[in-house]
């Protein structure tokens, strides 16, 4: 015979599925009487609930206005990265000509040898060109250098001035989403003990019924089993939640297996194992939001699963 064990959730979105069930078949009793869980674990799971509600739609709020100002700075991103790079490509046509000498280059911390340009990967980077730039240009004139014309300083000037502000935002609105993160991850401590306290308080109220009517009823207040049986198969594919297109090496794993393996070429992945009941899978892949998908499945049958990741915006 199976051997069920209660298996607890995973993450975030575990803890917001079990808790949700809960919270919903506790306001759904026909009376305050017909409430199995205790006065105290009902008080909690209401104010746990409204402040983890909060919390995951500040962080929703939060991500909608990263996602914004990253769109918004992108094209004056491009258009910083194109005028420095104009700039210098400007002066290093005047230093073949000698209207201009190489020394100049060193006004602008940059290497008197080569036509080498300055570093921009990152915005702080970026920004950090352009005021070099200008800061430049005033140190170059001021000893006598010619001005430089493609960009003008005036019109190199007005592209730094629009696009400092929005790249700026970003970092801004980004460290605003971290905090919300970090803040609803400083209630996990209380809503994994709230959580078990839920579970203890639905299976000690069926703990009567046969093992088989606790699980089905304890299950409609969020409460997830697994047991061990034949081996079988958990099969998908991984895509991009945008394109649909396949996503390779993506690491999946299935909690409770040690093994973790990664989709191929065409997205696709096998995972071997005896569990069954309420499985979780975890996806990861750079450059991509953390997946985690909660599912059901019955003893020794394979079944198919869809993991769509969703692309991060840098």
């Amino acid at each position: 015979m199976a051997k069920y064990t209660k298996k607890f959730p995973q993450s975030s979105i575990g803890y917001q599925q079990a808790m949700t069930k809960a919270k919903e078949k506790k306001d759904g009793v026909a009376a305050p009487a017909d409430n199995i869980l205790t006065a105290a674990t009902s008080t909690r799971l209401d104010i746990d609930y409204a402040a983890f509600e909060a919390a995951k739609n500040l962080i929703d709020a939060k991500n909608g206005i990263y996602h914004n100002a990253v769109a918004d700075a992108r094209p004056q991103r491009i258009l910083l990265k194109d005028s420095i790079t104009s700039y210098y490509d400007r002066m290093n046509t005047f230093i073949k000509r000698g209207t201009i000498s190489a020394a100049d280059r060193v006004y602008y911390g940059l290497s008197i040898t080569n036509k080498q340009m300055p570093l921009m990967s990152s915005d702080d980077l970026l920004l950090a060109a352009a005021a070099r730039v200008l800061s430049g240009d005033i140190l170059r004139r001021a000893a006598g250098g010619i001005a430089i014309d493609e960009p003008t300083i005036a019109e190199f000037t007005i592209v730094y001035n629009i696009a400092k502000p929005l790249i700026k935002a970003i970092s801004n609105s980004l460290t605003a989403l971290n905090n919300a993160k970090a803040d609803l991850e400083k209630q996990t401590p209380e809503i994994k003990d709230l959580i078990k306290h839920v579970w203890d308080d639905v299976v000690g109220h069926y703990s009567l019924s046969t093992p088989a009517a606790r699980r089905q009823q304890a299950r409609l207040w969020g409460v997830r089993y697994q047991s061990v049986g034949t081996a079988s198969t958990v099969t998908g594919i991984c895509t991009d939640s945008v394109t649909g297109l396949p996503l390779f090496n993506v690491q999946l794993h299935l909690v409770g297996v040690g093994r973790k393996v990664q989709s191929d070429a065409e997205g696709r992945f096998v995972i071997n194992t005896s569990l069954f009941e309420d499985l979780t899978i975890l996806a990861k892949l750079i450059g991509y939001d953390d997946f985690t998908l909660e599912f059901f499945k019955e003893d020794g049958v394979t079944i198919a699963v869809a993991v769509v990741m969703v692309k991060k915006i840098v």
